[in-house]
């Protein structure tokens, strides 16, 4: 039975890299699958998801206009006259930025053509605030797991805290910056609520 799932934690969670690893055991056991991501994440180039361990696969990227069960459906059309195997899989990588509405397709093809769609990505923002994509998911998805981490004082990290030039938390700006370790830090409630109340240095630079 197929299902939605969504595997999420803060930033350094090693979320591509679990992600390029579920991909490359898909290969080798010969199942098929295809890798997606927005195309707004373009740190590394629009067409690869990329992790910073050094690992890369080429993936087909989404506009936020695009309706991914219609783009899905193209895939399998071309996989039946081609002959291959039916596609089993979907990995998404930064899911978060996907449109609520494209998480809704990305249930239909689940439900509708029994493919398993597994969703990589933040729960939340540099503000604590959930993201489209991700409210989503968790509304919607079947299984939906969390990769915990450590904040640098040894709780669990929950809050991907944005930091400006100078390693301080900052709280203005879009929702939506793409970055890395040079702009965010994943750290817990506390933290992250004194770096904001006392003006901490949180990263140094």
């Amino acid at each position: 039975m197929s299902k939605l799932y969504f595997i999420q934690s803060p930033m350094n969670g090693s979320k591509s890299a679990l992600l390029l690893m579920k991909a490359h055991s898909f290969e080798e056991r010969g199942i098929p699958f295809i890798c997606m991501k927005p195309s707004i994440d373009n740190r590394e180039g629009v067409d690869f998801i990329y992790s910073r361990i050094g690992i890369k696969r080429e993936c087909i990227t989404i506009d936020p206009d695009d309706n991914i069960f219609n783009i899905v459906n193209d895939i399998i059309a071309l996989i039946d006259k081609t002959n291959t195997k039916l596609l089993q899989w979907i990995l998404v990588d930064e899911c978060q930025f996907f449109t609520a509405k494209q998480i809704e397709q990305l249930t239909k093809i689940v439900d509708d053509l029994g493919i398993n769609v597994m969703c990589y990505g933040l729960r939340t923002d540099f503000n604590t605030h959930l993201f489209e994509g991700s409210k989503r998911l968790l509304e919607l998805a079947d299984d939906i797991d969390e990769i915990k981490i450590s904040c640098s004082c040894g709780r669990k990290a929950i809050v991907n805290a944005r930091v400006n030039d100078d390693g301080y938390v900052i709280t203005d700006g879009e929702q939506i910056l793409i970055g890395g370790n040079d702009r965010y830090i994943p750290l817990c409630r506390k933290c992250y609520s004194d770096a904001i109340k006392f003006n901490l240095k949180v990263k140094e630079k």
